[in-house]
């Protein structure tokens, strides 16, 4: 079925512009033509699948620039997200979990040697003592003695690595990056 430039435009649901637009610039319809005597005609049956096939590469087009920028975008929130993370252990406000777990052990270990120690260092000083308050001033100095070194948290202590080693990784992880 043969029609014409308007009348394809309608069928389509776009204007003769752009039917002239889609036809120089993206030589849509030149197979689907019919030269008339006069009159320049559209094959339809031609025109109307072509036009469908230019519309659904575009969209897919459209649709894998979409998919792209937000992986662009997803990438870039996992590099800020690391850089705060990095920046926080520079501060001295995040450590390593195996940092922590053998800090954590190294003081209760410590602690623990502490109080199995009190009897024996207590013993001597309160075996002659009669008056009750004394044996429990005693007592209680060394107790808070040893619950002192549980309340000595030192960031410095927990991290193995120094600042210096922490903004040398992140200098290689740049260059890793860039090149």
């Amino acid at each position: 079925m043969d029609v014409n430039q308007k009348e394809l435009a309608a069928i389509l649901g776009i204007t003769d512009r752009r039917i002239r637009q889609l036809k120089n610039e993206f030589g849509l319809f030149s197979k689907g033509m019919t030269e008339g005597k006069k009159v320049k005609n559209y094959c339809l049956e031609k025109c109307v699948p072509e036009y469908i096939n230019y519309k659904l590469e575009a969209e897919v087009q459209q649709g894998t620039n979409c998919i792209k920028e937000k992986e662009q975008a997803e990438h870039e929130q996992i590099k800020k997200k690391i850089s705060i993370l990095k920046l926080r252990k520079l501060k001295r406000e995040l450590h390593e979990a195996d940092d922590v777990e053998e800090f954590l052990t190294d003081m209760l270990v410590n602690f623990k040697n502490r109080l199995l120690s009190v009897p024996q260092k207590v013993a001597p000083l309160i075996v002659s003592e009669d008056d009750v308050n004394v044996i429990l001033d005693v007592l209680e100095k060394e107790i808070f003695q040893t619950l002192e070194e549980l309340s000595e948290y030192d960031p410095l202590k927990i991290d193995k690595e120094s600042t210096s080693q922490i903004l040398e990784e992140m200098e290689d992880e740049e260059d890793d990056e860039g090149g």
